[in-house]
């Protein structure tokens, strides 16, 4: 019986028991807001994982990529939605293919893109469901609410080979704030917009299947919101020092960490751990709340103010409880799906005793 301290580092850690309080939690709130969850599943990139969140009652899952997306369908994921355009032939071949052994959906937020769908759809004879993205703050796609945005939705489900299923945004700049009270301000004005544009879409003769919000942070309070149907969280599976940051949730709900070995004490306010930015990733993140590129557990004096590619620089302020060389540390990652995708695979412990190695399937498919 393998025991965590006796793990090779730096390995990624998944506390079972934590990452299922986690999943839980979250389909209780889904559950209790009346709105399906569509979990995003780039965070954890497995497909036990995301068997595991379907059997808590989600109703499909997210993907970022085609890739992720094909990896799902062959694991037996049926009900896909692909959280972004596909421009391409190559792309829309695999599409296609994809979708005569799953239910697929994906997203677009320009007239090109849909009539380039609708397109590849009439030359084979098919049909695709797509949402339009809606850019309610982040500033990345999507258009605003507004005419534009009403007058890219009928187009677009005029076309032939395309039905219309709603409506889809992200609120990812709710990680750019400092408060738990700024992070539900964010979530409501997301389901409000996001409800009234779909209600200004009714109104014009059009069906909106579907209003699906995402972010870990504001899936509570966005997903209460009357009008909104979906929500499509992803880091709540695990969380990270930015969800723990806000406080949304705290640091006893992170189930992922990075364990990393002691390698150096070069000098009394430097330790070097065998972590560098090939397994933390180089994510920052709001700077306002994140000194440093990770947390280090047991030891809040210290902190990781750079990376190289294989050592994490650790300062060591006077007086500081800091770990010996050889010692093993837990880091808790800024970004954990950043740092999913740069490892093979996954450990998951119940306490000190070693459960399951997971691969991490869909690691890498980023086309």
């Amino acid at each position: 019986m393998t025991r965590k301290g006796e793990l090779d580092t730096p390995v990624p850690v998944v506390d079972l028991a934590v990452m299922e309080a986690n999943l839980r939690r979250m389909a209780e709130v889904c559950r209790r807001n009346g709105v399906k969850l569509r979990p995003h599943t780039k965070t954890h990139k497995i497909p036990a994982l995301a068997r595991r969140q379907v059997e808590l009652g989600a109703a499909g899952i997210t993907v970022a990529k085609l890739g992720e997306a094909e990896v799902m369908a062959d694991a037996g994921l049926d009900d896909i939605l692909i959280a972004y355009p596909m421009v391409g032939p190559q792309k829309l071949e695999r599409l296609f293919r994809l979708a005569r052994r799953a239910r697929i959906a994906c997203t677009l937020d320009s007239v090109e893109v849909a009539q380039e769908l609708s397109a590849a759809a009439c030359r084979r004879g098919a049909a695709i469901r797509f949402l339009v993205e809606v850019d309610i703050g982040l500033g990345r796609c999507g258009l605003p609410p507004g005419d534009e945005l009403m007058q890219l939705c009928a187009r677009a489900a005029s076309l032939p080979g395309l039905e219309f299923g709603g409506l889809l945004t992200h609120a990812g700049h709710s990680r750019r704030v400092r408060a738990p009270s700024e992070v539900e301000e964010i979530g409501r004005r997301e389901g409000e917009l996001m409800a009234g544009a779909a209600r200004s879409l009714r109104v014009a003769g059009l069906e909106v299947a579907e209003v699906s919000v995402g972010s870990t942070p504001t899936a509570a309070t966005a997903g209460a919101v009357p009008g909104v149907t979906e929500v499509r969280p992803g880091t709540y599976i695990f969380n990270d020092a930015s969800t723990a940051a806000l406080g949304l949730p705290g640091l006893t709900d992170v189930a992922l960490t990075v364990l990393s070995t002691v390698v150096g004490h070069p000098a009394p306010d430097r330790l070097i751990l065998d972590a560098g930015s090939k397994a933390l990733s180089s994510d920052r993140l709001s700077a306002n709340l994140l000194q440093g590129h990770g947390w280090i557990k047991g030891y809040p004096g210290l902190s990781i103010p750079s990376l190289s590619e294989e050592h994490a620089i650790v300062a060591v302020p006077p007086g500081a409880s800091a770990p010996r060389i050889g010692e093993k540390v837990e880091i808790i990652p800024n970004h954990v799906c950043s740092v999913v995708n740069l490892f093979d695979e996954l450990i998951g412990v119940e306490g000190d005793r070693v459960e399951v190695v997971w691969p991490v399937a869909a690691r890498g498919k980023v086309r």
